[in-house]
């Protein structure tokens, strides 16, 4: 992954975690130790946050890396966003 993209998704994860807080109120975090220790974007107490940007949407296979990210309490989400779109969010039926 070159630096430029990871500029690009630590942008969108600090995009993400600043929405949650001023709009929904949400206490989020980013999830800085994840490169190293792996794990999701953004930690909340019972969700695991799987944040991407790109330039075109996989949801199943972000979805499977979220889920295999998640430890036994928690719940995988993935918030995305295709280039020049609106943010999605996704997550399980059943999670829902």
């Amino acid at each position: 992954m070159s630096k430029s993209q990871r500029t690009k998704g630590a942008t969108y994860e600090r995009e993400i975690v600043t929405t949650l807080k001023d709009v929904l109120g949400i206490d989020a975090k980013r999830n800085l130790s994840q490169t190293r220790d792996s794990g999701g974007d953004i930690l909340l107490d019972n969700y695991l946050i799987e944040c991407k940007r790109r330039a075109s949407i996989s949801v199943y296979a972000w979805m499977k890396q979220a889920e295999e990210s998640c430890d036994i309490k928690q719940k995988p989400i993935v918030v995305c966003r295709a280039d020049s779109k609106e943010s999605l969010v996704i997550m399980k039926l059943s999670d829902f």
